[in-house]
């Protein structure tokens, strides 16, 4: 049974680390950003400084700063000057958009509320201010226009150092979301590239050795399925070397594998036991009955005692496959086993008018297997196709690489819900007919599986019944 690929748990534990660490991500960005927004003050300072740095590396760099879009578009709410620091006593203006709105004199801050101080460093003999104020209105009377923001800003390069004064009147641009991003980008996201991968890879590597005993626990496990399929002795799964609650959990599945190997040698020796003793008064049986009158009940009669000596010999057979199989494995030619079947069918064939092929695609394949074992499966399968094939049809045998047996019919077929349960121990689709034990398909099964293969059973083309013997990955040239 092939089981589909999952992920490891250790791989699931990372993934959901990291994403649940992208959650906690996005909540942070999202709080730290409420909280830039609630404080104004902040927010408008570090908009205006900004602005100066923009300002600055655009008149260093040889452009124009008026030209930005904050000044080109919104002239009546941004505005700014620049003065040269080596000529600031003779305050010379470098540069300058929509001062309308500025003091008049560039070191004062007219206007300037007395809660509203800024944080400020007095330079040199100019004694200009570097800081922020809140100006209310044009003019100091003038008290009932909206605060403008004003900051004063020394941005200095390694060759010069520029005085860049900025005001905003509001933030129609929402210049405010670049300094969010900013922020987010240092304080959150930038620290979060490291802390999160890093956080994802050693939980991945904690939890793979701590849980590397799992795995030696999903490992035997799947040797004991394996072992059990090809009848191989239970090895019990080692306890030493594990956490104690992975030890105690393979001490449990050690007591349920030593049940279950006693349970199956007692099934496999009980269904010996039963087809060696019925054995013995059949015989006695069928020497009885050749001495009765000739008549149709004594061929009746006759009939079944052969038919339940077959079931018993299916039986021992099934029992015993699973010692056979461990006690005589070696190379075996498929395509001489099946010619050999073949060979012994055909004057059962010839007692029903039906003509038996064998097709090889090579003179010899070999695998590694039980001869006898192999014989009774290619055996059962043709006989099975004998007995429902019509008179005057061909069944056919065929060996193909792979290698895979395939016998082919031209009987009435099996209906698609019932090919499955055809495999199953001592089921007959119509038991009136009184044909077979129902034992032979899975004991076809059983042999297969020791083997490593299976059975599968097709809708031949052309009508009929396909049975094909996969013995995959056993053969060698």
């Amino acid at each position: 049974m092939l089981i589909p690929r999952s992920e490891s748990l250790s791989f699931i534990l990372a993934r959901r680390m990291a994403a649940t660490s992208v959650v906690v991500l996005m909540v942070l960005a999202l709080a730290f950003s409420i909280k830039e927004l609630v404080n104004k003050r902040y927010l408008q300072e570090a908009t205006l400084n900004a602005n100066a740095v923009a300002i600055a590396e655009a008149l260093h760099s040889g452009g124009q700063p008026a030209l930005l879009r904050l000044y080109r578009d919104y002239p009546k709410a941004y505005g700014f000057r620049v003065f040269d620091h080596s000529a600031l006593a003779r305050r010379h203006v470098l540069a300058a958009a929509n001062t309308g709105w500025f003091p008049t004199v560039p070191g004062s801050t007219p206007g300037m509320d007395d809660r509203d101080e800024a944080r400020n460093s007095t330079t040199d003999d100019t004694k200009l201010v570097e800081g922020f104020v809140l100006v209310r209105g044009l003019s100091a009377n003038d008290r009932s226009a909206p605060p403008v923001a004003v900051a004063t800003r020394r941005v200095g390069f390694a060759d010069r150092h520029y005085w860049v004064q900025t005001y905003m009147a509001g933030d129609p641009a929402f210049a405010f979301t670049g300094v969010i991003a900013d922020d987010l980008i240092k304080q959150i996201l930038v620290p979060a590239l490291f802390i999160i991968p890093a956080l994802t890879l050693a939980i991945f590597l904690t939890t793979r050795t701590v849980l590397r005993p799992l795995r030696q626990l999903s490992d035997s496990a799947g040797h004991v399925g394996a072992a059990v399929a090809s009848g191989q002795a239970l090895v019990p799964i080692p306890e030493s070397g594990m956490a104690r609650e992975f030890a105690r959990v393979a001490a449990t599945i050690n007591v349920m594998l030593a049940k279950l190997d006693h349970s199956l040698q007692l099934q496999k020796q009980f269904t010996s036991d039963i087809a060696h003793e019925l054995r013995t008064p059949l015989a006695v049986l069928l020497l009885d009955m050749s001495q009765l009158p000739p008549g149709s009940a004594r061929d009746r009669v006759k009939s079944d005692l052969k038919e339940l000596g077959q079931l018993v010999d299916e039986l021992l057979r099934f029992a015993q496959a699973e010692d056979v199989m461990a006690s005589e494995v070696g190379n075996v030619d498929i395509v001489a086993v099946a010619r050999k079947v073949v060979e012994e069918a055909v004057p059962d064939a010839l007692v029903k008018r039906q003509l038996l092929e064998l097709n090889c695609s090579t003179e010899i394949l070999m695998l590694s297997g039980n001869p006898a074992l192999l014989k009774i499966a290619i055996r059962n399968l043709v006989d099975n196709a004998l007995k429902y094939a019509p008179a005057r049809t061909t069944v056919t045998v065929a060996v193909e690489p792979g290698p895979s047996v395939i016998v082919d019919d031209r009987g009435p077929g099996i209906p698609t819900e019932h090919r499955d349960r055809a495999f199953a121990r001592f089921w007959r689709m119509d038991r009136q007919l009184g044909c077979g034990a129902g034992v032979g398909l899975a004991l076809v099964r059983r042999i297969a599986q020791l083997h490593d293969g299976h059975i599968r059973m097709e809708q031949r083309p052309g009508g009929g019944t396909r049975m094909i013997l996969s013995l995959a990955g056993s053969a060698f040239s």
